[in-house]
């Protein structure tokens, strides 16, 4: 980022938005990672008292986050962290599985030793992560598989499209939190993905991806509906 010369107020400027954006950004990756739960009241003053800042950015980061749809708010200006939405997790991960198995056919096609070296230790690392219950780390093991596989794919053109998808399922890393099991399957899948580029067997590879965001997929969807049948029960028997 260049910082262009400037008079005195507009550099007061760059700094008020700076403290925005960092609010911002942390409120959000707090809301991804579930530590902000679905359906949490919010208050400014809980979220100054969390980011250490004033009510001023705290404010203008949250109107960002409620046109992103991360949080919601209601007439009298309550407002609560979003609910995941089924719908949109049937959507996203029906595209995510089209575009990542044609990723990882495109990789095998042209994947070396050093790949499956890559593989295997970031596999390892999700590993070492799910003994742990390290959830923060295990998302990020499998978002750096994922990449590994995207990169070696070799298209720009691909990469803009599923960076995009990607951005859309942050926040559903929460089934590693939520789902029993989840985790421990996704070491099992990647190790299907590796033994595909092993082979060399580009439709394998395609399966095995496409097949892994599907059962990551059917597990999400099959836990947001019995979150709903519990909401509309309590609702029912207040």
């Amino acid at each position: 980022m260049t910082i262009p010369s400037s008079s005195a107020p507009r550099v007061a400027s760059l700094v008020h938005r700076t403290k925005s954006d960092l609010a911002y950004a942390y409120i959000r990756e707090r809301i991804f990672t579930g530590e902000l739960a679905p359906g949490q009241k919010l208050t400014l003053a809980l979220l100054a008292e969390l980011t250490g800042m004033s009510h001023m950015p705290i404010r203008e980061a949250t109107l960002r986050l409620e046109g992103e749809g991360l949080i919601h708010s209601t007439p009298h200006k309550e407002m609560r962290v979003a609910p995941l939405s089924r719908h949109d997790a049937q959507e996203v991960f029906q595209i995510r599985g089209a575009l990542e198995g044609l990723s990882a056919s495109l990789a095998c096609a042209r994947t070396d030793a050093a790949l499956l070296d890559r593989l295997r230790a970031t596999n390892g690392e999700f590993a070492a992560a799910q003994r742990v219950a390290d959830h923060w780390e295990m998302g990020e093991a499998n978002w750096r598989f994922h990449r590994l596989i995207l990169d070696a794919a070799g298209s720009g053109q691909l990469a803009n499209l599923l960076e995009g998808v990607w951005a859309k399922c942050r926040r559903f890393r929460l089934g590693y939190r939520l789902i029993p099991g989840r985790a421990a399957a996704t070491v099992k899948e990647h190790d299907a993905v590796i033994a595909a580029f092993e082979r060399g067997d580009e439709d394998a590879a395609r399966t095995s991806m496409a097949d892994h965001v599907a059962r990551a997929s059917h597990d999400l969807l099959s836990m947001l509906a019995a979150d709903e049948e519990a909401e509309a029960a309590a609702g029912a028997n207040p």
